[in-house]
């Protein structure tokens, strides 16, 4: 499976989410040359490079329907990891250890479900046992 990984996660995570998850691909901003793009176009740009997962830490996408529906239009899947206020290594430990607690949760319900689904995912810092908020159809 193919991850987007959006300009408001710290795009130093491909690389280590590559080395911890071998048989899928991460890519970001760079390789998609899609830096400042809208979120609406974004989707289709993400969805035309192959991807099948748009990971990012803007959780305002999930109430917002435009954003909401072109995501689906795109057939991708959302994962809504929460943005950390923090410096230092706390900047990407965060959302590195919430993603790499959650994505093998993910893609276990991934591999038996066909329409886009979203995964709002807890903070790392809570219950690290439950790595979702929610999930439903997109």
């Amino acid at each position: 499976m193919k991850f987007f990984l959006d300009e408001n996660l710290p795009q130093g995570l491909i690389e280590h989410l590559g080395s911890i998850f071998r048989v899928h691909e991460f890519v970001g901003v760079k390789v998609l040359g899609t830096k400042g793009m809208e979120d609406v176009p974004l989707f289709s740009a993400v969805a035309g490079s192959g991807c099948q997962v748009f990971v990012t830490g803007d959780m305002r996408q999930l109430r917002c329907e435009n954003e909401r529906s072109a995501c689906r239009a795109e057939r991708l899947h959302w994962i809504g990891v929460h943005h950390v206020q923090s410096v230092g290594y706390h900047v990407i430990a965060g959302p590195a250890s919430t993603l790499v607690h959650a994505l093998p949760f993910v893609l276990d319900r991934l591999a038996h479900i066909t329409e886009p689904q979203f995964f709002k995912l807890r903070k790392s810092e809570r219950n690290y046992t439950q790595v979702f908020h929610s999930q439903g159809n997109l």
